[in-house]
């Protein structure tokens, strides 16, 4: 009896394992082409294991349909079709929310790595065709919300290791209005004083038609007069 039971466990498991998983729900995503916007609903992958399974054991896609899987930190992506039973397009988006990269008609269930070597900010799967239908190329821009969210952007994803510890408030420094020391120089003694020769100025020069200037003050000093001496008179003779 307990073997049976073993059988029935296995057979269960392996059942539950092969079942098709259900979609989950979907968000509008649109690409900008050349011919057009472009718009899909795809579910978006954003756990661990959202982004280890993707759309392995799926059947079937509806047509405007598909995945978006949210990568962060932003890095160099690699890609497989394991266990995926549905040919797929996959697109490669930078960080500025363009196509870097595009891989068309990926074959399933293929353990080969598909790399994008350049930083990516997300990958989308879609129906193999859509981006030769559509005329998908690289440099087309994506609208989505995990895209051009900047509180998205900025908060880390299932993937980044985050410290949840509380971590201490800095400790504030108290600052006093404290005056800076003066230093005294130390004192030069002054030189002594040179003596100083004195120039000679110039004659001012008085212009003649100028009638308001002052005449200028010339000082006189008495000469003495110099008295010639008394000569004998001598009388007239008779």
């Amino acid at each position: 009896m307990l073997k049976y039971i073993k059988l029935f466990i296995i057979a269960l498991f392996i059942t539950s394992c092969g079942s098709e998983p259900e979609p989950k729900p979907t968000t509008p995503l649109m690409i900008k082409t050349s011919n057009g916007d472009i718009r899909f609903m795809v579910e978006v992958a954003t756990t661990p294991e959202d982004l280890k399974t993707g759309l392995m054991y799926r059947t079937n896609l509806g047509f405007n349909s598909g995945m978006i899987f949210n990568i962060y930190p932003v890095r160099p992506m690699s890609m497989w079709m394991k266990n995926t039973k549905i040919p797929l397009d996959m697109l490669f988006i930078g960080p500025d929310t363009s196509i870097i990269m595009i891989k068309e008609n990926a074959e399933p269930m293929s353990e080969a790595h598909i790399e994008c070597k350049e930083p990516v900010r997300a990958v989308i799967e879609i129906n193999a065709g859509q981006v030769k239908r559509h005329g998908i190329k690289i440099g087309d821009k994506v609208t989505h919300m995990i895209l051009n969210s900047m509180v998205d952007i900025k908060t880390p994803g299932p993937e980044a290791q985050i410290n949840t510890a509380p971590q201490a408030p800095a400790p504030i420094t108290p600052q006093a209005n404290i005056a800076a020391p003066i230093i005294n120089q130390p004192s030069i003694p002054a030189l002594p004083a040179q003596p100083t020769t004195p120039t000679a100025q110039a004659p001012k020069v008085v212009n003649n038609a100028d009638t308001t200037a002052p005449a200028p003050v010339v000082s006189q000093v008495a000469q003495p007069v110099t008295q010639a001496p008394k000569l004998p008179v001598i009388p007239p003779k008779l």
